[in-house]
């Protein structure tokens, strides 16, 4: 038998089915629970894929739990950490190895390759030998990219997600920080950065680059409904414009050629959460992008789109300033896009799964059974 450190319950609330869903959660582990030694089990004794690793952020307990389950829509999985065991690695775990020419790092999948500078910025995309970047994407603040002075990153063999954060400051002395995370079995790369004292009306860009190989692309906006569009020599932009009034309140323009397509409008927050999402869409890949955080004092968030590729995601704040200020954007990167799935891709990376850490109770048995199969 062995002793449970702690019980942990997820619960799927969006009504979507997820396949080897990336989660993590922070918490204190006893200080004999060793890193290595410890595993995640069903509560019938099946191996869930675990890595443990010493948390990363000012006033976070020391240790970070990253897992994967697979859940029906609207399901709860009750799941048990225990020591004297294991963890289990996901099949198709990331490989990292370091790249010294250049000083970037490079993530390896069955199917997936990601590059990615000391400044956290992705300088490479490889899905099944198609490249999906002319070159590499870049934050600026004001259009000036943030000065780096101290690195930390968690990459090595056999993770189930690997992370890197950088920590700068701007010309005018505000600090900063970026960190990119990765998981396994997703082509995501989710980005986040942060201000620690922006100032009044600062605005952040994020800049992706993709490689475009066809003449026409399409493209689709989460605004309170499915908003179509394509982009060629006659429409060579689309633009989607969020403006935020009097809080919670938001109110979207889309507009391509010169002409307002489609205006919309939520009265809350949380109905504006998951409408955060567009796709730009090849003849034989795709980029989705998810909108992972909004600062409060958001003022006015823009995407770009034009036909030759460039996506930007770009942020300002208002005349006010509350305190600090995070931005994130999560990039999916996909080849031979089925529509079903992608439909619900970015609506699952805005809604994840609730993670919710219960007391322990009794023992476990100390044997375990590999996961049932749950299909692709």
């Amino acid at each position: 038998m062995s002793e449970i450190l702690a019980r942990i319950r997820v619960r799927e609330t969006a009504g979507i089915r997820r396949f080897l869903y990336p989660l993590s959660v922070v918490m204190v582990l006893p200080e004999d629970a060793g890193m290595f030694t410890t595993g995640l089990h069903t509560s019938d004794g099946h191996d869930v894929p675990l890595l443990i690793s010493s948390a990363s952020g000012v006033g976070e307990p020391p240790h970070r739990l990253d897992f994967a389950v697979s859940l029906e829509p609207l399901s709860t999985l009750d799941l048990v950490l225990v020591d004297n065991s294991s963890p289990m690695l996901v099949a198709d775990s990331l490989q990292f190895s370091m790249i010294q020419e250049g000083g970037y790092r490079r993530s390896r999948q069955q199917r997936f390759q990601l590059d990615v500078s000391s400044d956290n910025n992705i300088v490479g995309v490889v899905y099944d030998q198609i490249s999906h970047l002319r070159h590499e994407t870049s934050i600026t603040r004001g259009a000036e990219a943030m000065e780096q002075y101290e690195y930390h990153d968690l990459f090595g063999d056999d993770l189930i997600s690997a992370w890197a954060v950088t920590y700068g400051k701007y010309g005018d002395g505000c600090l900063a920080w970026s960190r990119i995370e990765l998981t396994a079995c997703k082509s995501w790369a989710t980005i986040t950065h942060h201000l620690e004292q922006p100032k009044p009306n600062d605005e952040v860009v994020f800049t992706l680059p993709l490689t475009i190989t066809a003449p026409t692309l399409t493209c689709d906006f989460g605004v309170g409904g499915y908003v179509f569009g394509k982009l060629d020599e006659k429409a060579p932009e689309i633009v989607w414009r969020t403006e935020f009034m009097d809080a919670p309140y938001a109110r979207w323009i889309v507009a391509t050629a010169g002409r307002t397509d489609y205006v919309g409008e939520v009265a809350t927050a949380e109905e504006f959460r998951p409408q955060r999402w567009f796709h730009l869409i090849d003849s034989d890949k795709a980029l989705a992008v998810a909108i992972t955080k909004v600062p409060s004092d958001c003022r006015e968030m823009t995407v770009r789109l034009t036909y030759e590729g460039d996506v930007s995601v770009v942020f300002k704040l208002g005349d006010t300033i509350t305190g600090h200020a995070d931005f994130g954007v999560c990039y999916h990167f996909l080849n031979d896009v089925p529509a079903i799935a992608a439909a619900t891709n970015p609506q699952s990376i805005l809604l994840p799964p609730v993670v919710e850490v219960l007391p322990a109770r009794g023992t476990h048995p100390a044997t375990s059974r590999a996961p049932p199969e749950t299909g692709g």
